[in-house]
This record gives structure tokens, C-alpha cells and sequence, in this order.
């Protein structure tokens, strides 16, 4: 009898194991396929090739990065004001040595020696030439403030562009807007959120520095082509492309873009006698993977309480416990072996038939302990053959319908619970997120916008003092002119220069 309950348990042991599944990564690609593999269950299976191709198409409708330095602008507008006054405080230097005065007469300027003075100056001044309109209101004593100022507007307009130092990277696709980025130096360190939030502009008007240079050349007229040249020297780069954060920005917009073949249950994916490539090798690869889940997940696992001692009353009771069964259907692939479902009724049949043969080995303990003893020499009569026979299948009967039922109803419910269970949490985490998402989204807008509008203002008003700086600068420059003149002169300083000591207000 122990070595009848023992095979029991070892069967029960060897049926508890998980069933192989299908290998069908014993393929490469360049083999032949022995048979036809069909796949049980609907598959996508991802085309890497084309993924990535996709996601290089897709990642040019995106905006590019660049950085923008506001702060050009100024500095371009220093640079001329120090031209202009540079070139103006030379100029009346030679006239004032040529001419024995400053401003001079009339028929001075309309001489030729005046216009020899006029060409000797640009010669020497390549920084900034005097035109011979300049040159004019310079002698006749003028401080040239409106022809000075619509240089400067020129200028401005032309720096206020976004001006690219050299072309793109080779392979760098612009769309209609790029996301532009303030920064007050080239090595400020940026934040996704920060980028993020940058305003978009259009990307029209973009040009590299020489051809910013070129566009500003042709606006000047003939026999200006020194001073316009010299003009153009004073544009600098104010855009610059920032590849780390487009290459990021881009790749986080189309990481969820994918290309997946698609198999529906029952689709052949390898024909018998076909060569297989780098797909089909995917494939198979994924449904292996799958066939191993629903393997693990169906087969059953057995617990069988040991054996009370001789003197416990109650019969042991055998434990049956079913692992979790995914939601998923069985796989049923005929490529190497028989059909699965065969193999899930032959293990359900030996479950059966072992519990049965342990309930019936238990059942006839029981009764040898619940016997009657005896003073005398106990004898045990045998039964007849007649009731083992009547006995036998009755309780064999009730067993296994027992049995069986447990299993249906556990395995149903499991389903049934599992089901719902998902589509709770599924439900619930997109109603939270629907809930919580805009409202973060809203209050992360708001904080950004107000961090970089109070960025802005400091930036404006760092600008606006340097500005003020630049043009103390500028009339100290111009009060020392008025000084050198008055010394070269004598002491009475020419009436058009002392009505307006301070020059222009520019």
C-alpha cells in the first residue's frame, strides 16, 4: 500500500510540471521551414527597418531648435555709434589741418581739394568711409544726426533678422517654424520644460552671414559701395541651431511611432519550404514568447496534504490548487507536435485518475481504523469480491465529478474575476489621467510663462543700461572733439557746434 501511495504521488509530481511549449527558436534566418507555422492568436510583430525610417520622416514635420541672443542687436548698434563718432572726430582732424578751420565755406566744400580730402579720408578710415553727403554736413558744421540715424535704422533692420554663423548640418530639414530660445550666452545651460515652452516662429528670412551681408549691400546706392561693405562688417550671428535639444525633442515626439506586421489567429506565417528572412524570424521569436506565457499560466499545480498519524479520526483531505490563467485564449500551433488542448485533457485525465486511486486508498484506511478491536486474536475477514465491485465505482464516480467540477468552476471564475479586474484599473488610471493631466499641464504653463517674462524684463532692463552707458560714452566722445577743435580754432568754438554741445540724441 505505501509503495501504491507513492507511485501516486510521483505521478501527481511528474503532471504538476509545466508543459514545454512550442520551441520555435531553433530556426535562423536563411533556413528552410520543416511545415507550415500558423499562428493561434493575433500578433503584431515590429518592423524595425521601417520603424526607424518612419520615425526620420516623421521627425522633420517638428520644429528645430535654435537659440536666439537678443543681445546682438545692441551690440551692433554700439559698434556703429563708435564708428560713426570715430569717423567724424578724423574727419574734422584733416579738415581742420587742410582748411585752417572748422566748419569751412561753402565754396570749400564745392572745391576739388575738399573732394581729394574727402577720398584720403575713406582711404585711411576703411572702419567706417565718409560719403561725400557726410563729408558736407560735417564741414558746413552739422553733427550729421539724420543721416546718422538712418544708417543706424538700416542697420537695425538688417540685425534684427535671424542671422545663421554658417549653413545647417548636412541632413538638417527646417520645417515652416522653428522653436526659437532666448539665452543671454551660447553656454547657458537649457531645460527640456524651458524649450518646451519657446515660443515657435516662422523659419522665412533665415540666412547665414554672408548672405545677410550681400541682402544689406544691395540697399545702398552707387558710389556707396565702400561705406555699405564697411556697414555690413558690423552684422553678427544671432541664431544659433542647437542639435542636442532638436535630436531631443524630436526623437521624444516619435518614440511611439511604430511599424508592426500584423497576424491575425489563424494567418500562416512561414510557408512550408520558405526561406526565412529577418522578419519571419521576429515572428517566430514573439510567438514562442507568447507560448510560453499561456503555458505557465494554464498548467495546474497539485498540493497533497501528507498522510495523519494512525490515530487521527478524519481522513486526510487532498488540496487542489489551479495557477491564475491569463485572459489570453490557449495557442494552438501544429508545426513539430500534437495539438495542445489534447495535452491539456490527457494531464486533466491522469489528475482525475490519481486523485481517485488516493481517495480510494484513503477510504479503505479509513474503515481498517474505524474497526471494532477484539480481546482475542483479531481476524480481518476479507470482503467479498462481489462488494469491492459495488463499492469501487461509486465512490470513483463521486470523486472525480468532484474533482472535475472544482476545476471548471475555479478556472471560470478566475477568468471572469480577471476580466473584470482589468477593465476596473483600466477604466480608473484613464479617468485619473483625463482628470489630472490638463489640470498639471495648465499650472506648468503658467509657471513657465511667468519664470521667462520675468527673465525677459531683467534681460530688457540689463539692455536698456547698457544702452544709456554706450551713449554717455558716445557724447564724451563727442564733448573731447569739441574740445580738440576749439584748441586747433581758438577760444570762440564754431556757433553750429556749441548750439547743441551734446550732439545726437541717438
Amino acid at each position: 500500500m505505501k509503495r501504491l501511495r507513492h507511485v501516486c504521488l510521483l505521478l501527481l509530481v511528474g503532471l504538476s510540471l509545466p508543459l514545454p511549449a512550442q520551441e520555435l527558436t531553433d530556426y535562423h534566418a536563411g533556413d528552410s521551414a520543416a511545415a507550415d507555422i500558423a499562428t493561434p492568436m493575433a500578433l503584431d510583430v515590429p518592423d524595425a527597418v521601417a520603424t526607424a525610417q518612419l520615425q526620420s520622416t516623421k521627425a522633420t514635420e517638428f520644429p528645430a531648435v535654435f537659440r536666439g541672443l537678443p543681445e546682438t542687436s545692441n551690440l551692433v548698434t554700439r559698434d556703429f555709434l563708435i564708428a560713426f563718432e570715430q569717423a567724424r572726430t578724423n574727419f574734422l582732424a584733416e579738415l581742420a589741418g587742410a582748411f585752417q578751420a572748422a566748419p569751412v565755406a561753402e565754396t570749400v566744400i564745392a572745391s576739388a581739394d575738399f573732394g581729394r580730402l574727402v577720398t584720403a579720408c575713406g582711404v585711411k578710415n576703411k572702419n567706417f568711409p565718409v560719403t561725400d553727403e557726410l563729408a558736407a554736413a560735417w564741414a558746413r558744421g552739422d553733427s550729421g544726426q539724420a543721416i546718422q540715424e538712418k544708417l543706424l535704422a538700416a542697420l537695425q533692420r538688417a540685425a534684427g533678422g535671424r542671422i545663421l554663423p554658417e549653413a545647417l548640418p548636412k541632413g538638417i530639414v527646417i520645417g515652416a517654424t522653428i522653436r526659437l530660445v532666448s539665452v543671454t550666452n551660447l553656454e547657458q545651460k537649457l531645460s527640456v520644460a524651458v524649450v518646451e515652452h519657446s515660443p515657435l516662429v516662422p523659419s522665412t528670412g533665415m540666412l547665414t552671414l554672408a548672405d545677410a551681408q550681400i541682402k544689406f549691400r544691395r540697399e545702398f546706392p552707387a558710389g556707396q559701395e565702400l561705406l555699405a561693405r564697411a556697414l555690413a562688417d558690423l552684422l553678427q550671428p544671432n541664431c544659433f541651431f542647437d542639435a542636442p535639444f532638436t535630436q531631443l525633442t524630436r526623437g521624444t515626439a516619435v518614440c511611439q511611432l511604430t511599424v508592426a506586421d500584423h497576424f491575425d489567429a489563424g494567418d500562416v506565417i512561414v510557408h512550408r519550404g520558405e526561406q526565412i528572412d529577418a522578419k519571419m524570424l521576429a515572428a517566430l521569436a514573439l510567438l514562442n514568447e507568447k507560448m510560453k506565457s499561456i503555458a505557465a499560466a494554464v498548467t495546474p499545480v497539485i498540493v497533497a496534504n501528507p498522510p495523519a498519524p494512525a490515530s487521527a479520526s478524519p481522513p486526510p483531505r487532498v488540496r487542489i490548487a489551479v495557477a491564475p490563467v491569463a485572459a489570453t485564449p490557449p495557442a494552438i500551433v501544429s508545426v513539430k507536435a500534437a495539438n495542445r488542448h489534447t495535452h491539456l485533457i490527457l494531464v486533466l485525465a491522469a489528475i482525475s485518475v490519481s486523485a481517485l486511486m488516493v481517495a480510494g486508498w484513503q477510504f479503505q484506511r479509513h474503515r481498517q481504523l474505524d474497526a471494532p478491536a477484539s480481546p482475542t486474536l483479531q481476524v480481518q475477514l476479507p470482503l467479498p469480491e462481489a462488494s469491492r465491485l459495488e463499492i469501487s465505482p461509486q465512490v470513483a464516480q463521486v470523486v472525480q465529478d468532484a474533482v472535475l467540477q472544482e476545476l471548471a468552476t475555479q478556472r471560470r471564475n478566475l477568468l471572469l474575476t480577471q476580466a473584470a479586474a482589468t477593465e476596473e484599473v483600466t477604466a480608473l488610471v484613464q479617468r485619473l489621467d483625463e482628470l489630472q493631466l490638463p489640470l498639471q499641464k495648465r499650472l506648468h504653463s503658467y509657471e513657465t510663462r511667468i519664470q521667462a517674462l520675468e527673465q525677459e524684463l531683467s534681460e530688457r532692463s540689463e539692455a536698456n543700461r547698457e544702452l544709456v552707458q554706450m551713449k554717455i560714452e558716445v557724447i564724451r566722445l563727442r564733448l573731447e572733439s569739441e574740445r580738440t577743435t576749439t584748441t586747433a580754432t581758438g577760444p570762440n568754438p564754431p556757433a553750429a557746434i556749441s548750439a547743441n554741445p551734446d550732439g545726437p540724441a541717438g
